[in-house]
């Protein structure tokens, strides 16, 4: 395993961790320019240096998402090792163009800033990244919200921003940017993987309740629950909005409860689902089956026993039977000593996505870096993936698991697979990418 040092601090304003690989300074403008340095203005960190580029990670290592923010570093750092050294999906036969000997005749370097869990921190962070650090990309966000700041960073200064655990329909619906790509599929995808499920298993029994975050996530995946739950002649007999940060959820599920619903519906994520999900155990009872739309491995161990019978979607799990699920298991394990959860593949992945197609563009430069993006077709442990042109985001299995009984769970598998759907997607024509008709400009400024 190797030795992990922190080498210094490198967003000492915005509360950052330490770098991965030791930095001497801002490295943006430093390398030797092949365009005019009037084509190259609009972009804020390219040209690169000659021998180093700069990957910013946004992660939230506090706060109520910080539980899955370790697990998020620990796969970008990963990914930024196996560009550098090789392992992993850097081979030929498994994650295209790399060859694990740098980026571009460069090493990689990657600063990491905590986003604390909050949009304006994130913002801070992702504008520390760039004009400190000289970072060419800016990764992940932890949440919609703190994602959707960072695109307004990102975006006006030409810096690609892989969004990392995103899932609110609006980042991929109205606040879509031509620098934003979207590995983590949304509310939308979520409410349709779900849906038939549970009209499956119910049988007739059509009532349900929601509970809901007073977010961009909470709002978008209730309402996109509500509408799929309703194309399957479901019945919402109500829905409660709760401020982030709640702990006590009790007088919100007695009011479900009173409705009489067969399913009750958590979207909440972290620490809040965690919570929620406890509470629902004692409050609701076995009669009700309890779903939340998004799941991550955290989430459920910090539910513990609750999580029986709670039923959900995740981004991947290691329990997946593939080439690239089991070599990037391996690697992990080797690196870190434990399996990686979905919050460590899904940074882990979108690091390679970037650094794959900066190689097939054969340059920085973010236009040509973004066009390899956009209909790219790749793989991430679960088969076939497209990054869909029309509004960055990725059509992808989503897979459907539902909490083991208590007396089965472990400290490391609180849950099991129901199904893999290859079904969940929707058109460009329809909501909400239909809102994505103008990206914006490849040159920020121009029309």
């Amino acid at each position: 395993m190797r030795e992990s040092t922190t080498r210094r601090d490198v967003l000492r304003s915005a509360a950052a961790s330490g770098a991965l690989a030791g930095l001497t300074g801002c490295l943006g403008g430093g390398g030797a320019q092949t365009e005019t340095p009037t084509e190259n203005a609009a972009f804020a960190s390219y040209p690169v240096g000659e021998e180093t580029v700069t990957f910013g990670v946004t992660v939230p290592q506090s706060g109520p998402f910080g539980p899955d923010g370790e697990d998020q570093r620990r796969g970008f750092e990963l990914a930024v090792a196996h560009v550098n050294e090789g392992g992993g999906w850097v081979d030929a036969d498994l994650f295209g163009a790399l060859d694990g000997d740098g980026l571009r005749g460069r090493t990689v370097e990657a600063a990491v800033g905590d986003t604390k869990s909050s949009p304006s921190t994130a913002a801070t962070v992702g504008q520390e990244l760039i004009d400190r650090e000289g970072a060419i990309m800016v990764a992940g966000g932890g949440s919609t919200n703190t994602a959707k700041k960072l695109l307004d960073v990102c975006q006006p200064r030409g810096v690609v921003h892989m969004l990392g655990f995103a899932p609110g329909t609006n980042v991929t619906g109205t606040d879509c940017r031509r620098y934003g790509f979207q590995e983590m599929y949304n509310a939308t995808m979520a409410a349709n993987a779900l849906a038939p499920v549970l009209t499956a298993r119910f049988e007739g029994r059509t009532d349900f309740y929601q509970l809901h975050a007073s977010s961009d996530y909470g709002y978008t995946q209730a309402d996109q629950f509500r509408q799929r739950m309703q194309d399957e002649n479901w019945n919402e007999t109500g829905t409660t909005e709760t401020r982030v940060g709640t702990e006590n959820y009790e007088s919100q599920l007695s009011a479900a409860a009173d409705t009489d619903p067969d399913v009750v519906v958590l979207n909440y994520r972290g620490i809040d689902g965690a919570n929620a999900v406890q509470q629902a155990e004692q409050i609701l009872g076995t009669d009700v089956t309890v779903v939340v739309p998004i799941l991550s491995r955290s989430l459920a161990s910090f539910a513990g026993s609750a999580i029986e019978g709670v039923l959900g979607t995740i981004a991947w799990d290691q329990s997946i039977d593939t080439p690239l699920s089991n070599s990037l298991a391996e690697s992990y394990r080797a690196e870190y000593g434990s399996l990686p959860s979905d919050q460590a593949q899904l940074a882990y992945g979108q690091t390679l996505q970037y650094a794959a197609a900066v190689e097939r563009a054969g340059t920085f430069r973010p236009p040509d870096v973004a066009k390899q993006l956009e209909g790219a077709t790749y793989a991430m442990g679960m088969g076939s993936e497209t990054m869909r042109a029309c509004d960055h985001q990725a059509i992808r299995p989503v897979p459907i698991v539902e909490g083991l009984p208590a007396s089965e769970q472990t400290e490391t598998r609180r849950y099991e697979f129901v199904d893999v759907t290859r079904d969940a997607a929707y058109g460009c024509e329809e909501y909400p990418a239909s809102n994505c008709y103008d990206l914006g400009p490849y040159v920020p400024g121009e029309e």
